[in-house]
């Protein structure tokens, strides 16, 4: 597994090439809605001081799944982060909620709203591949609940969806990275299943760091954490 033990400056050879890198999925868009999405303010919030190095653009799977294979991600990008938030899936399965004795019938419910997270997973890697894109995929950081009974299960339902978050990722030979062992501090949570400023930079820097270390031509299959 790979860490950063500090910001990585990009290599001599391409410090002024622009890397557009595009993030497929709804994570950023549904909970992070207070983020300043103007071009070059995105760039600063999420990756400070690379705006002469990364352009940042967002397309949901909402977008991905209309558009089927009519789909056409920017013709300069370079790289791809794919992110699927999952804990409304959780919420619908009702495993959170569920009355004693169900269990069998919550779990089944839980998978079923699995197979498809992993459906709409598989076509976000497949639209980045296609795109001949660098690709990296996050797995979902794990909830912050106080109440220690509903944060058990909630992060038992939550392995589910990271099971399948690691397996496409393998299944497809990308790199991988772990936000549940990057986001693990109370002051990295704003809410239960939503990342601070710090915890969100936090990630980022992660981020940030992989994408220098699987710059174009380079296809590793790799975990950053």
């Amino acid at each position: 597994m790979s860490r950063p033990s500090s910001p990585k400056p990009p290599a001599a050879s391409s410090r002024h090439r622009l890397r557009h890198v595009v993030l497929l999925g709804d994570a950023l868009l549904d909970d992070y809605s207070s983020i300043d999405k103007t071009p070059g303010e995105f760039e600063d919030a999420l990756l400070p001081g690379t705006r002469d190095q990364w352009k940042i653009s967002v397309v949901s799977a909402a977008e991905i799944e209309r558009a089927g294979p009519a789909l056409v991600l920017p013709g300069d990008a370079t790289h791809a982060i794919i992110f699927i938030e999952g804990n409304y899936a959780i919420e619908q399965s009702g495993l959170l909620h569920g009355r004693p004795g169900a269990q069998e019938e919550t779990l089944e419910q839980l998978s079923l709203v699995a197979d498809e997270f992993e459906r709409n997973l598989e076509r976000l890697i497949h639209a980045a591949k296609s795109a001949r894109l660098v690709i990296m995929v996050c797995t979902m950081f794990e909830p912050n609940y106080k109440d220690p009974v509903r944060q058990r299960a909630a992060c038992a339902a939550l392995a589910v969806f990271n099971d399948r978050v690691t397996k496409r990722a393998a299944a497809a030979c990308v790199s991988l990275i772990d936000l549940r062992l990057i986001c693990t501090e109370p002051d990295d949570y704003d809410k239960p299943t939503q990342l601070s400023k710090s915890g969100l930079q936090k990630a980022a820097n992660v981020i940030r760091y992989a994408m220098f270390e699987l710059d174009a031509g380079s296809r590793r299959c790799e975990v950053f954490c």
